[in-house]
């Protein structure tokens, strides 16, 4: 009992004499240029699980590592600087809140996917950070449930074919990703991760604003995608709801606003399609057998083409929407015939701005149906390189045979039997940006090949060529 007693009486004056630890688990370890701890590593090392690293001004060393639950929160104007090398924070486990910091000065490497924060098999919050100088900005993998909210990621000036993305997502479902800007950048890109928040950010001067590839049920809200060869592309994923957003200048050669590539019940609902390539793409949506997609009080204005349909699509619903001043309302990519589209909904089509019928009984709905049956945007549909001529006299007088001869009229491309007398105004749609100045049509020299074009056109639809064809038709026939 003494020699028990004689032990106790030992470890207690041990435990007294040790020098105490700096911080404990869950404490606060303060880092400055005047505190006891002034280095951003030296914080790390003696941080146990569930710590608050508060560091307070002063320029830091990248190349950390943080394995375990840990907040690393920088004020007064903290940075992190790579210096061109490697990635700046890896996270490899626990729950992690990295908040308030300069990064910037990834490598830029591709193949080693070099990036300001990146996270693996971990929980992580990123906010209110900014980011610059990185290959990749946020790169998230096997993450559910992180949240990157405010931040602001500038990539490095690089050609678009050697960039990285702002902000990659690789199998991390439950996301929420709001209130960032993302610029200069190759994609914003969501992969392999299903019910996505996608929300109030801005993406722009990129390749794909936003990219979501088998993603389910993403939720995309009150974004602002903008000149980007591509403002949002979907692939191969279901139940998108894309509601609010504005996508405007993204002028990709084969892009434009909104693309939709083998995706099952879309709901595009109160968005704003204005000055894009195209305002909308849809190829193989829906995939599935019974399904449809929706298009509903969005506004296409000022583009090359409002909606564009591959001609295999079948199964879209169009209702509500406003067709302003689009060079073409609605295209069929490739040539051939729509079916199966429906551009109405409860009584209620959509608004065509050249739409010249009227409305008798005051209802809102035209009385007479709207109908597409221009023959140079058939022939564009077809030949997509007639489009160098579609503001040329050769078009306007190839639309203007077809209203004077019926011979060579074409089909009705598709039919609206309720179209609107005036725009949709959803309290849904976002407010205008000042950058959407409207229309942009330039109307240049087309050349010694052009005049030739115009010429040639004239001179085969001429009426008295038309005549002198009928007449030969006729003789040929009896």
């Amino acid at each position: 009992m003494r020699r028990r007693s004689s032990i106790v009486l030992c470890l207690v004056l041990a435990a007294l004499l040790a020098p105490p630890r700096v911080a404990m688990a869950t404490d606060t370890i303060v880092v400055c240029s005047t505190c006891a701890i002034t280095t951003l590593q030296e914080a790390l090392e003696i941080a146990g699980p569930g710590d608050r690293i508060e560091v307070r001004g002063g320029v830091y060393p990248g190349g950390l590592v943080i394995d375990h639950d840990l907040q690393l929160v920088g004020s007064e104007g903290a940075v992190i600087d790579g210096g061109g090398h490697g990635t700046i924070i890896r996270i490899t486990g626990g729950n992690v809140l990295i908040q308030g910091w300069t990064i910037r000065g990834s490598g830029a490497n591709l193949d080693r996917e070099d990036t300001a924060i990146f996270a693996e098999n971990a929980r992580v919050a990123v906010l209110d950070n900014h980011i610059e100088d990185s290959l990749f900005g946020i790169y998230l993998k096997q993450a559910a449930g992180s949240v990157i909210r405010g931040n602001t990621i500038i990539a490095k000036p690089l050609g678009i074919a050697v960039r990285g993305d702002g902000i990659r997502v690789w199998y991390c479902d439950d996301m929420l990703i709001e209130n960032n800007v993302a610029s200069d950048g190759r994609d914003v890109i969501l992969w392999y991760s299903n019910r996505g928040v996608v929300r109030n950010n801005t993406f722009d001067r990129g390749r794909y604003g936003l990219h979501l590839m088998f993603s389910d049920a993403a939720h995309i809200e009150a974004n602002s995608l903008r000149a980007n060869s591509i403002g949002l592309y979907i692939m191969y994923s279901r139940d998108p709801y894309v509601v609010g957003n504005s996508l405007s200048d993204n002028h990709g050669p084969s892009g434009g606003g909104l693309g939709l590539k083998d995706v099952d019940r879309a709901v595009i609902e109160g968005n704003r399609f204005i000055n894009n390539h195209i305002g909308a793409q849809v190829d193989t949506s829906p995939r599935e057998m019974g399904v449809e997609n929706y298009f509903t009080d969005n506004v296409f204005a000022f583009n090359q083409i409002g909606i564009g349909f591959q001609p295999s699509v079948r199964h879209n619903t169009l209702a509500g929407n406003s067709f302003i001043d689009n060079t073409q309302h609605v295209a069929i990519l490739g040539g051939g015939v729509l079916k199966d589209i429906t551009w109405q909904a409860e009584g209620r089509g959509n608004y065509w701005s050249d739409y010249a019928g009227y409305d008798a009984n005051g209802d809102g709905i035209g009385d007479v149906p709207y109908r597409s049956e221009r023959l140079f945007e058939s022939l564009m549909d077809r030949h997509p390189s007639f489009r160098l001529f579609q503001f040329s006299p050769a078009a306007l007088a190839i639309d203007f045979a077809a209203r004077a001869f019926p011979s060579v009229r074409p089909e009705t491309k598709f039919e609206d039997a309720a179209p609107l007398m005036r725009p949709r105004v959803s309290e849904k749609l976002p407010p205008t940006p000042v950058a959407e100045t409207g229309p942009r049509l330039v109307l240049g020299g087309m050349g010694a090949v052009a005049v030739l074009a115009t010429a040639g056109a004239l001179y085969l639809l001429s009426p008295r060529r038309m005549l002198s064809r009928r007449t030969a038709v006729r003789k040929g026939a009896t």
